[in-house]
């Protein structure tokens, strides 16, 4: 019984051997035929396997690409914004010394001035300390005497705007007074109609007087008196009240104590 049993295995192992043999050679026959008519059906799957494949394979070579390079890009990205400032910078006093050179096509210059002053390029400093209760009063910055700083000296932020007088110096620090601390007294002038302001800080903000129906318009820019080439701000309101004999104007300062990270001086 055994024997006819190996006997009729090997039988079938045989004619299975045959039948895959002759299903091999027709499809190899006939396979032009076979083949349009199964990519026909399989073309689909195929299709969308590849385009999940491809969101697969580019999904982790972005999140390669972000975790290897964003360091690198926020640290670029620090550098374009400090280039960012110094062009301001430059462009802010060559402005000055245009709208100087404007102003003195109609009056005569005075012997031996110099309007191409402060054209060379600041000191930069950082803030190191701002006491919580003073936001809008001092700041701390990170450069002292041993870099030529003194007192009085101004320091200003982007595009040459004004914001504090060196107050106190110490070997490697000075403390900065903010022009809009609070009593604070700055002369200004307009930029449109070059009308004198005395301006008084508030806090973030300057206070002037004006005489009934000065025009100062809103949204003008106010530049300091003793050095044009520096704004102080932007005119953000005029309380022209017809019933006072004097009006109020707010001008919004530079300084932020969010935003301000860099500040510069000339020296």
């Amino acid at each position: 019984m055994t024997y006819l049993s190996g006997k009729a295995d090997k039988k079938r192992k045989n004619i299975s051997y045959i039948t895959y043999g002759i299903i091999f050679v027709i499809l190899v026959i006939f396979w032009g035929f076979f083949k349009k008519g199964i990519y026909t059906v399989i073309e689909p799957a195929v299709v969308s396997s590849s385009v999940v494949k491809s969101s697969f394979g580019f999904f982790p070579e972005f999140m390669r690409t972000y975790i290897t390079s964003h360091k690198a890009l926020v640290q670029r990205g620090k550098e374009l914004e400090v280039e960012i400032e110094k062009l301001e910078n430059s462009l802010a006093a060559k402005d000055a010394v245009i709208r100087e050179y404007t102003l003195a096509l109609g009056a005569s210059s005075k012997d031996g001035e110099d309007t191409s002053k402060n054209t060379n390029l600041p000191l930069v400093m950082y803030p190191l300390f701002q006491d919580s209760t003073h936001l809008y009063s001092t700041v701390l910055l990170s450069r002292g005497f041993k870099d030529g700083i003194t007192v009085g000296d101004m320091v200003f932020v982007r595009g040459r705007q004004a914001v504090c007088t060196i107050k106190e110096v110490y070997a490697a620090t000075s403390l900065c007074s903010l022009l809009t601390a609070s009593s604070v007294a700055t002369e200004g002038v307009t930029a449109s109609s070059s009308i004198a302001l005395s301006l008084v800080g508030r806090g973030g903000y300057y206070l002037a007087n004006i005489t009934r129906d000065t025009p100062v318009t809103v949204g003008e820019t106010v530049y300091l008196t003793s050095d044009p080439s520096m704004s102080l701000g932007t005119v953000t309101f005029v309380s022209n009240n017809n019933q006072d004999t004097s009006w109020y104007v707010f001008v919004k300062g530079a300084y932020n104590p969010v935003t301000s990270a860099v500040f510069y001086v000339h020296k």
